[in-house]
C-alpha cells in the first residue's frame, strides 16, 4: 500500500532518505517515524523540533504577490 502524506507540500520536507528509503523533513533529520499520527498535519502546530507543517503552495502564492 502507498500513502501519501501533506508531507509531501511542506516546505520543511527534504529530497535526502534516510537508510536510503525513509523520508527526512527538518523537523526528522534522521527519519519520519512510521508511528507518527500523519493525518490533519495542515492544523497541527508542531510536528518535531519546534517545526511544524508550512505549505510550499502558500508561500509560493505569497511570495508572487508581493
Amino acid at each position: 500500500m502507498v500513502y501519501v502524506t501533506e508531507c509531501a507540500y511542506c516546505v520543511h520536507s527534504r529530497k535526502e532518505k534516510a537508510k536510503g528509503w525513509i523520508s527526512t523533513c527538518d523537523a526528522f533529520p534522521e527519519g519520519k517515524p512510521l508511528d507518527f499520527d500523519y493525518s490533519n498535519l495542515r492544523n497541527r502546530k508542531e510536528c518535531n523540533n519546534g517545526i511544524g507543517f508550512e505549505s510550499g503552495e502558500e508561500k509560493t502564492n505569497n511570495a508572487t504577490l508581493k
